[in-house]
């Protein structure tokens, strides 16, 4: 009960400086700094408790139990595969890379109006492109 009550005044304490900042009363700029502060310092402490938690976790038999009001889903990590020791696949890489950036100047040549050709005289096409959204960062 003690820990549900702390962690609902740190929900209602994040929904007062939210509000503020909306209101004009605190500045933004400080309190978007101190959330990703709080955002890097939570994101070290469950690096370093995660393993304990697995731990626990490994208690139950079941891959979805309930604990604490939380419900916790255990699941096995995925399988990676890696290529780059294999020669033919790095090649069909550098091809690629080059292809990627024939392809990135016909574009930037193409926003001065201009056209890219090979050396057959055919027309490079150009990527499509996409915008991720702006970013501050804080440090």
């Amino acid at each position: 009960m003690v820990k549900e009550m702390f962690f609902k005044v740190r929900e209602e304490e994040v929904a007062h400086l939210l509000q503020e900042v909306e209101d004009g009363n605190i500045p933004a700029l400080s309190t978007y700094g101190n959330l990703k502060r709080c955002q890097a310092l939570y994101a070290e402490a469950i690096k370093q408790i995660e393993i304990y938690a697995f731990d626990e976790a490994n208690n139950y038999s079941e891959k979805t139990f309930k604990d604490s009001g939380f419900v916790f889903e255990k699941r096995n990590g995925g399988i990676r595969f890696s290529f780059k020791h294999i020669e033919e696949w790095n090649e069909a890489e550098k091809t690629k890379k080059e292809i990627e950036e024939r392809s990135k100047q016909a574009y930037f040549a193409m926003q001065r109006s201009l056209l890219v050709g090979t050396e057959n005289g055919e027309i490079v096409e150009v990527p499509k492109v996409t915008y991720t959204k702006d970013s501050l960062i804080v440090r």
